[in-house]
């Protein structure tokens, strides 16, 4: 439980931490990797443990465009409520740099 105890959001309830760590899979990727692209199904939802994550919106002409990051201690809104009402991305994320995440699964 390491990565969860380190962010500050998670020190207050070790039962949280307890359920995310039974329920999530640790993962890295290397900088630039699409971790989910736009109109993927949503089957998990990401906590930044380390780095960022940029969440980006394709234009028809394939421009991308920057909506916000994600950065540690916090989730993708998007990937959240697609996720419960069981919708597909409308949004790419996409690594800044190699770095670690949970991916709390929707379904087990």
């Amino acid at each position: 439980m390491n990565a969860l105890t380190q962010i500050a959001e998670f020190k207050s309830s070790p039962s949280l931490m307890k359920k995310l760590y039974e329920h999530s899979i640790v993962k890295s990727y290397p900088s630039g990797y699409v971790i989910l692209n736009e109109n993927a199904p949503i089957r998990s939802i990401p906590i930044v443990t380390k780095g960022n994550i940029r969440v980006i919106r394709t234009e028809d002409d394939g421009r991308e465009i920057l909506l916000y990051y994600i950065k540690v201690g916090e989730s993708c809104i998007m990937s959240f409520l697609g996720g419960i009402h069981h919708e597909t991305s409308k949004v790419k994320r996409k690594w800044k740099k190699t770095q670690r995440f949970f991916f709390y699964l929707l379904t087990k």
